[in-house]
């Protein structure tokens, strides 16, 4: 089991190899602090898979759940939003001055929080663009703090949900075999295996290393991969058939903790060069929401 500070020594290791991630890694290493101690208060009922429906599931290779049906903690949520609209004030200039907008305006109820939460897990952008304009915050900020002050629960449920997965077979898709999210990040393990990290809920799943994770096109002709030299343990897989990228993290390749978050967060280079290449990861979309 990794400790916080063995994430905090990995963040301290990465801004000392990219000193320009220092500030956005000072911020996301201390909201995951706060969401490592939101996580100890979640109290949520386990949802409940009826063996009829987890057969069919299985049958037809479907996910456990739609994200719609994440579970959240409302009080530690609310906790965990007005704590990281703090950390975004004292460590976030970009983010400082609707962060505090937003806890005066949550500490007032001047907005509902939940109506917010249950737009983000049914993906309702309408009902977020309304809450947006009502509060005159940009839709990827107010989503940036909206999610991250779910994850705990998110990671929770998901916890919780594992335990249906265990002793299936392997599915090997390119969505997550839990909540049917695109990864936003892969890795290969010590042994070379394979596996990807899902955007929402940040199960991990086995993954096979031919074709592209997505649309499984094989074609040599249609999958390519970029890296750079100071930079072994990266690289950027792209497809020619679907236009979509994945970041890999080669951990045969790095002495340090790996922790996808920290890792997702200090190759954002590397998602805007795939983008300027004309590639796309729905699961990466929401990376940048930080700038």
């Amino acid at each position: 089991m990794k400790t916080l500070d063995q994430l905090q020594q990995t963040a301290r290791t990465i801004t000392n190899l990219r000193p320009a991630y220092r500030e956005i890694l000072d911020f996301y290493k201390e909201v995951f602090r706060v969401q490592e101690e939101s996580l100890k208060d979640i109290q949520l009922p386990p949802i409940m898979i009826e063996p009829g429906l987890l057969k069919i599931k299985q049958k037809n290779e479907l996910p456990l759940i739609d994200p719609s049906e994440f579970l959240i903690d409302l009080k530690a949520a609310a906790r965990t939003f007005a704590d990281i609209c703090g950390l975004a004030q004292a460590l976030a200039p970009g983010l400082s001055a609707n962060a505090r907008f937003l806890e005066k305006a949550l500490s007032r109820t001047a907005f509902d929080l939940e109506a917010l939460f249950c737009a983000l897990l049914n993906r309702h952008e309408k009902a977020v663009q309304d809450i947006s304009r009502l509060l005159d915050v940009p839709a990827a900020e107010l989503s940036l703090f909206g999610y991250l002050s779910m994850a705990p629960s998110i990671r929770a449920c998901r916890e919780q949900l594992e335990i249906y997965l265990a002793g299936m077979p392997e599915l090997q898709k390119g969505y997550c075999p839990v909540c049917g999210n695109p990864p936003d990040l892969g890795f290969l393990d010590q042994d070379g295996g394979q596996h990807l990290h899902c955007s929402f809920c940040s199960h991990e799943w086995k993954s096979g290393r031919m074709g592209c994770v997505f649309c499984k096109n094989n074609s040599k002709d249609m999958q390519h991969y970029f890296f750079n030299e100071e930079e072994k343990e990266y690289r950027v897989r792209l497809c020619d058939h679907c236009h979509r990228f994945i970041k890999l993290v080669d951990l045969r390749q790095m002495d340090r903790e790996f922790f996808p978050d920290l890792e997702r967060i200090a190759t954002l280079h590397l998602d805007m060069q795939a983008r300027e290449k004309g590639y796309i990861n729905e699961g990466a979309a929401g990376n940048e929401a930080y700038h």
